[in-house]
C-alpha cells in the first residue's frame, strides 16, 4: 500500500470511489454480524441453553466486555505507533480470524458440568473473541480520519459503514432460522452451526475490507511522541470530545439494555415466536439501514449534533411509551409502530461517530499530531464499559425479578420485563438528547479547524 508519512494538501486529494467507500465498510458486516449475535442470543444461549444462572451469565458478560474495554484504547495507542510506517490494514485480516475463532468457541461450548466450569468458560471465551474485535475494530474504524479530510466525506463513510453493520444485523437476526425445525424450535438450539456461518462471514469481509483500500493513500501527521497516559488524559480534557463521549456512553446503555433484553420481552411478554421475533429485528435492521441516507443528508443540511439530539430525543419517548403498551400476540402493531416508527430513528447514530472525527481534526490542529487511535480506543473503552454494565445489569435485574428460563412467567414478571426494555431503555436515549442539544462543537468550529489543517498542509508541501 502505498502510503505518505507528512499529510496532503486536501485540494490534491481525490475524492473516494464509490467502491472504495463500500470496500472500506465492508468489514462491518462481519465484525457487526458477531457484535448483533452477541447482544442478542449470548446471554438467552447461556442461561436457556447451556443452564447458567442469568446472575452469572451476566457477571461473566460484565468481564469480558471489561476486558474489552481495557484493550481498546492500549490497541489504538499501537495502532497508531505503527500506522505511519505500515498501515491500519495489517490487522484487519488477523483480527478478524482472531474473532471469528473466539465467536465458534463462544457459542459451541464442550459439554460442562457445575456452574463455575461453565462461568469460566464464557468468561475465557468471550474475552478471547473481544480481543480480536479489539484487533480489527479499532484500527478499522480509525482509518475513516485518514482516508479523506472532507466532513461530509467522512459521514458519508459511517454511513456506509451502519449500512453494512446493518447488512451484518440482518445476516445475525435471520440466519438462526434457516436452520430452525421441529426438533430444533428455539433459536438457542441452532446456534453451533449459525456460529459458523457467521464465522466465516468475518473472515471473508474483513479480507475484502483489505483489498479494497490497498491502493487508497493515507495520510498521516507524526505519531505522538507523549506517554500513553498522558495521550489518554488529554483526550478526556478535550472540551469537544468528552460531552460528545457522555452521550455515547448514555446511549450505549440504553442499546446494550435493549439488545440483552429483545428475545426475552418477544417470547415472554410479547408470547411470539422465534420466527416472528427474528422477522421483527430484521425489519427495523431494514428500516434501520434505509433510514441512514435521510439523516446522513439532515446533517449536511442543518449540522450533525442537532439532528442527532433531536432523533435520539424522539427515540427515547417513544421507546419509553410503546413498549410497556404493546399486546401480546400481535406482530402487525410491533412490526408498525415499533420495527418501522422506532426503527426509522435510529439512523440519527450515524453522525455520533462521524462528529468524532471532527473532534480528532481538533485536536490534531492544538497537538500537531494525529493520534485517532487513542481517540477511538477511549471512545470504545467507554461505550463498552457502559454496555458491560448495562448486560450485566439485565441479567442482575433478570434474577430480582424472579424470571424462571423456559417456563411460562407471571404477570408480574412479564410487565417488569416489559418495563425494562420500554423506560428503562428510553430514558438512556433521552439524557443522551440533553446532552448532545448542549454540544456547541459545530458546522463553523470545525470549518476553521479545517481551515488551519489545510494551511499547514500547503506550508509542509512547499
Amino acid at each position: 500500500m502505498k502510503q505518505l508519512s507528512e499529510p496532503f494538501a486536501s485540494g490534491e486529494r481525490a475524492r473516494l470511489k464509490k467502491r472504495v467507500q463500500i470496500g472500506y465498510a465492508a468489514a462491518d458486516i462481519g465484525v457487526n454480524a458477531v457484535e448483533l449475535a452477541i447482544r442478542l442470543y449470548l446471554l438467552i444461549f447461556y442461561t436457556d441453553k447451556v443452564g447458567l444462572s442469568p446472575s452469572l451469565a451476566g457477571v461473566a458478560l460484565g468481564i469480558g466486555l471489561a476486558w474489552d474495554a481495557v484493550t481498546d484504547p492500549v490497541m489504538g495507542a499501537i495502532s497508531d505507533s505503527l500506522a505511519p510506517r505500515r498501515g491500519r490494514r495489517m490487522f484487519l485480516w488477523s483480527g478478524g480470524l482472531l474473532s471469528a475463532i473466539g465467536f465458534w468457541w463462544l457459542f459451541s461450548p464442550p459439554a460442562l458440568d457445575g456452574e463455575m466450569d461453565k462461568f469460566l468458560w464464557l468468561t475465557f471465551a468471550f474475552c478471547f473473541l473481544n480481543t480480536g474485535l479489539t484487533v480489527i475494530n479499532i484500527p478499522h474504524v480509525s482509518m475513516a480520519t485518514e482516508m479523506t479530510d472532507l466532513p461530509h466525506e467522512r459521514s458519508v463513510l459511517f454511513g456506509w459503514r451502519f449500512a453494512c453493520m446493518n447488512v451484518g444485523a440482518i445476516v445475525a437476526a435471520g440466519a438462526p432460522e434457516a436452520f430452525l425445525d421441529d426438533a430444533h424450535p428455539r433459536t438457542a438450539d441452532v446456534m453451533s452451526p449459525f456460529a459458523l456461518v457467521i464465522a466465516a462471514l468475518v473472515c471473508v469481509t474483513s479480507l475484502a475490507t483489505w483489498m479494497a483500500t490497498a491502493h487508497v493513500k493515507f495520510s498521516f501527521a507524526p505519531a505522538s511522541k507523549q506517554p500513553f497516559l498522558q495521550q489518554v488524559r488529554e483526550s478526556l480534557a478535550n472540551p469537544a470530545f468528552w460531552p460528545l463521549m457522555l452521550a455515547s456512553v448514555l446511549a450505549t446503555v440504553g442499546i446494550g439494555a435493549n439488545s440483552a433484553t429483545a428475545l426475552f420481552y418477544y417470547r415472554y411478554c410479547l408470547e411470539l415466536s422465534s420466527s416472528k421475533a427474528h422477522l421483527l429485528i430484521a425489519v427495523a435492521l431494514v428500516v434501520f439501514t434505509l433510514s441512514i441516507l435521510v439523516w446522513v443528508a439532515l446533517g449536511r443540511r442543518f449540522g450533525k449534533s442537532h439532528p442527532v439530539a433531536y432523533g435520539s430525543l424522539l427515540l427515547g419517548i417513544g421507546t419509553s411509551c410503546v413498549y410497556p403498551l404493546l399486546p401480546a400476540g400481535s406482530i402487525l402493531l410491533p412490526m408498525t409502530v415499533s420495527s418501522i416508527g422506532l426503527g426509522s430513528l435510529l439512523g440519527c447514530i450515524v453522525l455520533i461517530d462521524s462528529l468524532v472525527t471532527d473532534v480528532i481534526d481538533f485536536d490534531t490542529v492544538q497537538s500537531r499530531a494525529r493520534r485517532p487511535g487513542v481517540y477511538f480506543g477511549v471512545w470504545r473503552f467507554a461505550a463498552k464499559i457502559a454496555r458491560g454494565l448495562a448486560v450485566g445489569g439485565t441479567g442482575l435485574l433478570l434474577d430480582l425479578i424472579g424470571f424462571v428460563p423456559n417456563v411460562d412467567q407471571s404477570d408480574g414478571v412479564r410487565n417488569a420485563i416489559a418495563w425494562i426494555f420500554g423506560p428503562g431503555v428510553g430514558v438512556w436515549f433521552a439524557a443522551a438528547a440533553v446532552v448532545l442539544f448542549r454540544y456547541r462543537f459545530g458546522d463553523e468550529k470545525q470549518a476553521q479547524v479545517q481551515r488551519i489543517l489545510r494551511r499547514r498542509d500547503a506550508a509542509a508541501l512547499r
